[in-house]
């Protein structure tokens, strides 16, 4: 749907920082091209899409699965490390999702795929993802870090414009003015941010609770405190943690949850049992409890426009943190072996 005349230069330095302060530009200049290019590819009525992301790429892929359920589009999401060409059906579009383009997962996946019904949507092109897609929804090269932050933010506000492209049309006119609020997240949220960091760091462990679109912002979040700042930290369904996995909760131990309008019992639950809870949502729940149940507003937001605004909160979970311990987000923990499809570039 697009080419590209190169990437731009990243310095080897915050890198982090850097593609952290580019999200507000970044996200409403896509706002404003993504809509364009996706009219390019008006689809023939799509009975079901197969989704295939890993890492962060998968991660914010939960806003696409929400979106379109919402809509009554059946979607699955894979990390395609399983699948086969005897899995394909027809009237089923195949979405690889890979920001730079090289996933191993993903190439192999989609190649067993027939290539009319094979689109994704990349950050890099060429790459030997976009090479096999003749429907590509390009992210424009966005300079991001090793810890994806402009590139997560990207590709889950993608997964909401293409759901949305999907079940009805974009709304144009509101997505152009996310960049807007994602600044004021930015600037308004940054004390919430380092009382989660301080947190993070206190208990050494962070569990990150969310549902539909929430997902993403929870199984992104957990992926980047391991990365950003190496510490331990999972992701869980709202409804799996009420039906076992909160059991290990304790005074002292961290629980970051996504409210999209069902995690207020959970929240109280785990206040009430001591153990920290931090509820980002779009207002505050009632709570008459004694318990440290710390709320974080963010008004007016859509589901998928909370998820990926709680996702920059978290990207600054990770600047505090790291600016605690004297570590880089950048700091590489283990060599990646057998993850990228290797390329002449």
């Amino acid at each position: 749907m697009a080419t590209a005349t190169g990437n731009p230069p990243v310095s080897p330095w915050n890198t982090f920082d850097q593609a952290f302060h580019s999200q507000p530009e970044a996200l409403a200049d896509l706002a404003t091209t993504l809509p364009g290019r996706l009219d390019r590819h008006r689809e023939s009525e799509v009975d079901r899409v197969v989704a295939f992301g890993i890492g962060a790429s998968r991660a914010a892929a939960h806003v696409l699965v929400a979106g379109l359920t919402a809509g009554g589009v059946p979607c699955e999401l894979l990390t395609g490390a399983d699948f086969t060409a005897a899995q394909v059906r027809p009237g089923t579009m195949y979405l690889g999702i890979s920001q730079s383009g090289r996933s191993v997962e993903i190439v192999r996946a989609l190649s067993a795929v027939p290539a009319d019904a094979r689109m994704s949507v990349v950050n890099r092109v060429p790459s030997p993802v976009s090479d096999l897609t003749p429907r590509l929804l390009w992210l424009g090269g966005v300079a991001d870090s090793r810890v994806s932050t402009v590139g997560y933010t990207a590709t889950a506000l993608a997964m909401a414009l293409l759901a949305e492209h999907l079940t009805g049309g974009v709304n144009e006119a509101r997505w152009r003015a996310f960049g807007e609020r994602v600044a004021w997240v930015m600037r308004e949220r940054r004390a919430a941010a380092s009382r989660i960091a301080a947190d993070l760091l206190g208990a050494g462990h962070i569990d990150v609770v969310s549902s539909g679109a929430g997902l993403a912002a929870a199984e992104g979040a957990a992926l980047l405190f391991r990365e950003g700042a190496a510490v331990p930290a999972a992701s869980y369904d709202t409804r799996s943690y009420l039906h076992g996995f909160m059991d290990s909760a304790k005074p002292g131990s961290v629980h970051l949850i996504v409210n999209r309008g069902a995690e207020a019992l959970l929240a109280r639950q785990l206040a009430d049992h001591g153990a920290t809870v931090h509820l980002i949502g779009t207002g505050p729940i009632e709570y008459g409890g004694a318990g440290p149940l710390h709320q974080i507003a963010l008004p007016g937001m859509t589901d998928a426009e909370l998820s990926i605004a709680a996702s920059v909160i978290c990207q600054m979970v990770v600047q505090e943190a790291c600016a605690a311990i004297g570590r880089r987000p950048e700091d590489p923990i283990f060599t990646r072996i057998d993850t990228k499809v290797e390329t002449a570039a």
